[in-house]
C-alpha cells in the first residue's frame, strides 16, 4: 500500500475519533439494536399474557365464519358442512388468539380473557365455542410453534451485550498519535459470533412462526369447510422480523469494523507504527 493510502486511512480513523465523544464507542452504539431486539423478543414471548395490551401480540387467530369460504362437494361433504353450519350458527363471533405461552379468547367484541390454562378458558366459553377452537389453538401453541429459538436468541443477546459493553470508548489524548478505539480480536470475535448466532436463531424463529401459522390456519379452514377462518398476528410477525434485521445490522457492523481494522493494521505494519497493534491483539 502506498504512503498516500496509508495516510488517508490514518486520517479517516482520526476523523472518526474527532467526530466521536469521549464516552461512546462502537460497542455502545451496537448495544442499542441489541437492547431493542431483546425487548421485541420478550414482548413476543409474552404475547396474549394480559387482555390490556398483549392480546394484540399473537401468532395465530381462529374465528368462526357464518358464510363458509370452502364449498363442499359430494353428498357426504355437504352433509358434514351442513352439520357444522348448524352447530356454529349465524351469530357466533368467538375469536381465539394463540401466543407462544398463552391464549386469549373474546366473544362478540367484548373484553379479552387471557391465560395459559386452556381448560379454564373452555369453561368460560363452553356454549359459545361449538367447534372447540380453544383446544385447536392450545394444540397449535403446545405442539407446533417452538419458543426455544427465541430463548437461545435471548441468551446470545446477553453474551453480545456483555462483549459490546467491554468495547473501548473513543478518546483523544493531546500530543499522542496512538489510535486506541478498537477492541481486541477475541472480544470482537465473541461479539460477532454472538450477534450472528442470535440473528440465525431469529431468522429460524421468524420463518418457523410464519410457516406454522399459515399452515395450521389453512388446515383448520379446510377441515371445517371454511366455517373457521384464521389469520396471523401482524404485531407478532413484525416483531420477529424487526428483531432479526436489528441483529443482522449488528453482525454486519462488527464484521465490517473488524475487516477495516485488519486492513489498517496490515497497512501500518510496514511503517513500524504499533499504536494500533498494542491495543488490537489476539
Amino acid at each position: 500500500m502506498t504512503n498516500a493510502k496509508k495516510m488517508a486511512m490514518l486520517s479517516l480513523v482520526k476523523s472518526m475519533q474527532h467526530r466521536s465523544t469521549s464516552e461512546f464507542g462502537h460497542g455502545h452504539i451496537l448495544m442499542v439494536p441489541i437492547i431493542i431486539s431483546t425487548i421485541l423478543v420478550s414482548i413476543l414471548l409474552a404475547g396474549c399474557a394480559s387482555p390490556q395490551n398483549l392480546s394484540n401480540v399473537y401468532i395465530l387467530a381462529l374465528s368462526y365464519q357464518s358464510t363458509p369460504q370452502v364449498s363442499a362437494r359430494g353428498a357426504p361433504a355437504t352433509n358434514i358442512s351442513n352439520s357444522i353450519s348448524a352447530a356454529v350458527g349465524l351469530s357466533n363471533t368467538v375469536e381465539v388468539r394463540a401466543g407462544y405461552f398463552n391464549l386469549c379468547v373474546s366473544q362478540q367484541g367484548k373484553q379479552w380473557e387471557c391465560g395459559r390454562d386452556a381448560s379454564s378458558l373452555q369453561d368460560r366459553f363452553l356454549d359459545a365455542d361449538p367447534l372447540n377452537l380453544i383446544t385447536l389453538a392450545s394444540g397449535f401453541r403446545d405442539g407446533v410453534i417452538f419458543p426455544g429459538f427465541l430463548a437461545m436468541q435471548i441468551v446470545l443477546h446477553f453474551i453480545a451485550f456483555i462483549a459490546l459493553a467491554a468495547f473501548p470508548s473513543w478518546y483523544e489524548e493531546p500530543g499522542n498519535p496512538k489510535i486506541d478505539p478498537f477492541p481486541t480480536r477475541s472480544l470482537a470475535y465473541i461479539a460477532q459470533f454472538a450477534a450472528g448466532g442470535a440473528a440465525l436463531f431469529g431468522l429460524l424463529s421468524a420463518l418457523w412462526q410464519h410457516a406454522a401459522a399459515v399452515t395450521a390456519g389453512a388446515v383448520v379452514s379446510a377441515t371445517t369447510y371454511g366455517h373457521v377462518v384464521s389469520h396471523t398476528g401482524t404485531a407478532g410477525v413484525s416483531m420477529a422480523w424487526i428483531s432479526y434485521l436489528l441483529l443482522m445490522f449488528s453482525f454486519v457492523y462488527i464484521l465490517v469494523m473488524r475487516i477495516f481494522v485488519n486492513r489498517f493494521e496490515i497497512s501500518i505494519d510496514d511503517d513500524g507504527n504499533d499504536g494500533l497493534n498494542d491495543h488490537y491483539q489476539t
